[in-house]
């Protein structure tokens, strides 16, 4: 008997898919764990398996297609079977509006004349709209829009232009020459009586700017309007969950990252050494990464998720990673990163990074972690707060490496800063657990080689 193939959820988060690629085509024999497509989820590409043995009778949904958990995309049974009574039982589709007068092919589409006109680009997982360029007539005059008049004062002999709730006045004169340059009065600074535009502030504003292409019209970069993909939509759904649900406090600490310096430049030296033609390079952010897990490790509190009427507090130690890919964000997770050496770690971040930015990583990879680090020091970021990653409960956010000056036995030297900031959920991490926390990584960073000790 012939079985529709839903879409499944392939991750814990997941709440619809779109279809990548088809592996199998109609007529195709298909087995249970068979990879019937590829399905881009909210965190990254995976195989959609089978779960029918038979013949791929139907393919219902092409790809491109943006699908919800449970609804149809294919159907599965014996070579030959009667399908119509399946397919006619599937939910229709939705009707276009508008649709009447369909006389332009699908590449020669009308042309809305406003942005909220824009059709959304359903089944397309990452798509960017460019609105077109207001028509000629709507550009005839320079500075008017449709919420756009013009009035006279009879007083002064000014014209006043007013666009929505601003209100520009300007000499008849150098309305005309802004006109015939295409220049947008609002952006011109009036140095007339009251602010007024004259022709000397219009030819000044000609002097200093380009030129536009088209007399009487704007030359203006247009908007654009980019569809949240599938990860987009989460990240958004779950951060402002976490922001709006948890009591977020912040606790910040300086640290002197001298050390931690020398000691990553003497592993990068003696892997060198040992393996010149294949040494992996550590970062200061693995060094961190290994720091703060065996921090965890000796302050169980912060390791911990609020579920609802207790408190867990994980003995194991998995620590995310977030990574910044192309759409959005995902945070591989080193797992017991604590027991792992610094080698290790810096191994599999480099592996796991690489999968998550060709979208490869597979939900036991980036689920599941016991606390979060954000990184953003690459970039030159000084210090920055980050919104917790449910359940955690904790989310640990790395500045820059900074010259700045300090003191030393009395004495104000040159000294090199990394600034850490610890967001913290209330309910679960108080004031003092998060300080005793932070105050042991301070001492792992300001002296790694204590991280010998602890393993």
């Amino acid at each position: 008997m012939a079985k529709i193939q839903e879409m499944t959820q392939l991750s814990p988060t997941m709440e619809e898919g779109t279809i990548v690629k088809w592996l199998k085509q109609e007529g195709d024999s298909v087995n249970p764990g068979d990879i019937l497509a590829e399905v881009e989820t909210d965190k990254a590409v995976m195989e959609m398996e089978a779960y029918d043995s038979g013949v791929l009778l139907k393919i219902i949904q092409t790809e491109g297609t943006k699908l919800k958990v449970g609804e149809a995309l294919a159907i599965i049974g014996k070579p030959g079977e009667d399908i119509s009574s399946l397919l006619s039982n599937l939910p229709k589709p939705q009707s276009p509006k508008n649709t009447s007068q369909n006389t332009t092919s699908r590449n020669e589409k009308e042309v809305p004349s406003s942005p909220s006109q824009l059709p959304a680009k359903e089944n397309v997982p990452v798509e960017k709209q460019i609105l077109p360029i207001p028509s000629t007539a709507a550009n005839q005059a320079l500075t008017k829009t449709p919420q756009e008049s013009q009035t006279k004062d009879t007083n002064n002999g000014f014209t006043s232009v007013t666009r929505g709730s601003l209100r520009v006045l300007a000499s008849p004169l150098a309305k005309s020459i802004a006109i015939e340059h295409g220049i947008d009065l609002h952006q011109v600074i009036g140095t007339g009586p009251e602010g007024r535009i004259t022709k000397k502030d219009v030819l000044d504003s000609l002097q200093k700017g380009p030129r536009a292409t088209n007399p009487g019209i704007v030359t203006q970069t247009p908007d654009e309007v980019v569809n949240l993909n599938g990860m987009r939509k989460t990240i958004a759904k779950r951060l402002t969950e976490s922001k709006q649900n948890l009591p977020h406090f912040y606790l910040n600490v300086d640290v002197n990252a001298k050390a931690l310096e020398s000691f990553r430049k003497e592993i990068n030296e003696f892997q060198a050494s040992q393996n010149p033609d294949s040494a992996i390079k550590v970062s200061l952010n693995d060094i961190i990464v290994k720091a703060t897990a065996s921090a965890l490790k000796l302050h169980p509190k912060v390791n911990a998720s609020f579920q609802g009427e207790t408190i867990v507090q994980y003995g194991r130690v998995d620590v995310g990673i977030a990574v910044s890919i192309d759409g959005g964000l995902l945070t591989p997770v080193i797992r017991d990163a604590n027991v792992k050496s610094i080698l290790q770690i810096s191994s599999e971040v480099k592996e796991l990074a690489k999968k998550a930015r060709d979208r490869k990583l597979k939900p036991e990879e980036f689920s599941n972690g016991t606390f979060t680090i954000s990184n953003l020091g690459m970039y030159g970021i000084s210090r920055f707060t980050a919104i917790i990653n449910e359940p955690e409960s904790a989310i640990l956010a790395v500045g820059s490496v900074e010259d700045k000056p300090v003191v030393e036995n009395g004495s104000v030297v040159a000294g090199r800063i990394l600034s850490l900031t610890l967001s913290c959920d209330h309910r679960v991490i108080d004031g003092a657990v998060g300080a005793e926390f932070l105050k042991t990584l301070r001492s792992f960073l300001e002296k790694p080689n204590l991280l010998l000790a602890v393993g």
